[in-house]
C-alpha cells in the first residue's frame, strides 16, 4: 500500500518551521509576509494563510493585527503552590522584563476593599495598575490596592521594580497569599492591551496578602495573557 501524500498546507507548515530554524529567528522576531511565503514556496496564498494559522494553534507562531506575523514566546508557567512575584518568575529574562505604571494614587476605597483590607472607611489606599511586560510585549495587568498607612513613602519608582522587593527592604515578608481564579472576558482597554479579540476567555486573579504580622498588605486583580500564561496545579494523596 502506497504512502498518503502529506497535505500541501503541511508541507508549507513543515518548509515555515525549517525556515525559522535556518534563519536562526528567535521569539518575537517577524516572518515573511503571505505574499512572500508563496512566491518562495511556489504555492497559493491561501494555502500558505492556512500553514500559518495552523502554526498559530500550535502556538509556534502568533498574530498581530495590522503588523505582521511573530514567532511565538514560549507559554509561562505559574506554579499556584509557589509563592512568587512576577519578577522571580522571569528572573531567566531579568534584563527584558519591564513594569510599567499606568495609576499610582491615593484613593478612598469601597467598602469592599475596606473590608479585605481590613480597614477603617476613613482610610486611605495606593490605587496601582501595571503592565508586566518582556520583550516589550504585555504578559500581565495588574490592579493593586495598599494601605497608605502601611506604606507611606510608597513610590512610583518603587513600583517599577520588584514589589516582593521593596517590602524586603521594609522588613517585611509574607505570610501568605490568599487567591482565588474567576473567568471573565476582556473589556476594550484588556482588548487593547493584550491584543486579543472581544471573545478570548480570560482568568482573573483575585488574591489578598498577608504580611509576617498578620496584616493584609495588598488586595489585586490580575489578568495574566491567555496565550502566554499557563498554571500548575500538582496535587498528592
Amino acid at each position: 500500500m502506497s504512502d498518503k501524500k502529506m497535505p500541501l498546507y503541511q508541507e508549507i507548515m513543515k518548509n515555515i518551521q525549517d525556515y525559522i530554524k535556518s534563519q536562526s529567528l528567535e521569539h518575537g522576531d517577524v516572518i515573511p509576509t503571505e505574499k512572500t511565503l508563496s512566491e518562495k514556496y511556489k504555492v497559493s496564498r491561501v494555502t500558505v494563510r492556512k500553514a500559518i494559522s495552523k502554526l498559530i494553534d500550535k502556538e509556534i507562531l502568533y498574530s498581530v493585527k495590522g503588523s505582521g506575523t511573530y514567532v511565538a514566546f514560549p507559554k509561562f508557567e505559574h506554579n499556584l503552590f509557589k509563592l512568587q512575584g512576577f519578577t522571580e518568575e522571569m528572573q531567566p529574562f531579568h534584563d527584558s522584563i519591564k513594569n510599567e505604571v499606568s495609576e499610582f494614587s491615593l484613593i478612598k476605597p469601597n467598602a469592599q476593599i475596606q473590608e479585605i483590607l481590613n480597614i477603617s472607611n476613613d482610610e486611605k489606599v495606593y490605587n496601582i495598575k501595571r503592565i508586566r511586560k518582556l520583550n516589550g510585549e504585555a504578559l500581565i495587568i495588574e490592579n493593586a490596592y495598599i494601605p497608605f498607612e502601611l506604606f507611606p513613602d510608597l513610590s512610583i519608582e518603587a513600583m517599577t521594580k520588584s514589589k516582593y522587593g521593596y517590602l524586603k527592604e521594609k522588613g517585611y515578608a509574607i505570610k501568605k497569599r490568599v487567591e482565588e481564579f474567576v473567568p471573565k472576558l476582556p473589556n476594550k482597554d484588556t482588548m487593547e492591551i493584550f491584543n486579543i479579540d472581544s471573545n478570548t476567555p480570560l482568568l482573573e486573579l483575585k488574591a489578598h496578602s498577608i504580611l509576617n504580622n498578620d496584616e493584609i498588605f495588598e488586595y489585586s486583580e490580575v489578568l495574566y495573557h491567555p496565550k502566554k500564561y499557563k498554571f500548575k496545579l500538582e496535587l498528592s494523596r
